[in-house]
């Protein structure tokens, strides 16, 4: 399908209002369940086919794994895509700790030569610092960054995770291109601040988790249970499980009578979200990408957006 590209900020960069998150493909099984490396590849591939170009992965995922799987994915047609990744998770120690946050000068260098190497490419459309790292000046961070951009390593510097304060800091050392915040119906609360903040300042958007875990794809009931990264989510605990399933059902009648798939609204809501320059899904297998992909190419009436409001509002998102 014919889809029309948006500027990702003042790179000189075009990408699709929808992208590939590929955290999944790392193929940790604890946090997303089993994953087929094959199935990941065709994912990856039926996403150029169908007009997306922006990929997103970091080495945490999979511990290296997700980037080589997209760079194995994408070869040949590697001027086709925007390959986007990160930098300042660190492997953990031991099983269950979080990975340690760190975005010192000699670290970032160091993983950026392990993501070029993995991705099979010469340079970074999109390098992204993960997470804000307390103990590392984001003086440093920045020196490092525009070291990379100097070389050529990478092309657009962005920030995943910081907070409006942590942006205007960090754009006293360098540019910043792009934020990845989080943004779906259930979790808006980056339009708030963040978002607008971004705007007034031409950094593009680049909106993660538009279907909140699957939350927003209506194929969960009070009965569900789960084993992965959610089981400790709050917004699949207790009560607020029950009101998140019970506006997710109100929402379903206004995806129903548009023709469209629940999570095809949600994907629309937040790919078409003021100031948003592109919102990445996660997808194991070209079915679930396929279905998505048809959230975008069509416009939500103002009245519908309205009524949506409305519902959020309602539910207390």
């Amino acid at each position: 399908m014919k889809v029309k590209r948006r500027p990702l900020g003042k790179t000189g960069l075009e990408v699709s209002p929808l992208g590939l998150g590929t955290w999944a493909m790392g193929g940790h099984v604890p946090t997303w369940g089993h994953v087929d490396d094959n199935e990941s590849i065709a994912t990856i591939q039926q996403a150029i086919d169908l007009g997306l170009n922006l990929f997103d992965s970091a080495p945490i995922y999979g511990l290296g794994h997700s980037e080589e799987l997209l760079g194995k994915a994408v070869r040949g047609r590697r001027e086709s895509v925007v390959l986007a990744t990160k930098c300042g998770l660190l492997p953990p120690n031991r099983e269950g700790q979080l990975p340690p946050r760190c975005l010192s000068f000699d670290s970032i260098l160091s993983e950026c030569e392990g993501s070029l190497r993995r991705l099979r490419t010469d340079r970074i459309d999109l390098y992204q610092c993960h997470w804000p790292d307390p103990e590392t000046p984001i003086r440093e961070t920045m020196q490092a960054l525009t070291t990379l951009q100097k070389q050529g390593k990478i092309r657009a510097i962005g920030l995943s995770n910081f907070s409006y304060e942590q942006i205007a800091t960090a754009s006293e050392y360098g540019p910043i291109h792009c934020l990845q915040p989080p943004l779906s119906m259930l979790q808006r609360r980056s339009a708030e601040d963040l978002i607008p903040y971004c705007q007034e300042r031409d950094i593009a958007v680049i909106a993660y988790g538009p279907l909140c875990k699957g939350l927003l794809t209506g194929k969960f009931s009070e009965s569900s249970s789960f084993e992965d990264i959610r089981a400790k989510d709050p917004e699949f605990l207790g009560d607020r499980f029950r009101q998140n399933l019970r506006t997710v059902e109100r929402l379903r009648t206004i995806a129903q009578r548009l023709g469209k798939t629940m999570s095809q609204l949600a994907v629309n809501w937040a790919a078409n979200h003021p100031g948003v320059t592109c919102a990445i899904l996660g997808a194991k297998r070209p079915s679930q990408l396929t279905e998505n992909a048809g959230g975008i190419g069509w416009a939500l009436s103002d009245d519908d957006r309205m009524e949506i409001d409305a519902i959020l509002r309602e539910g207390g998102s």
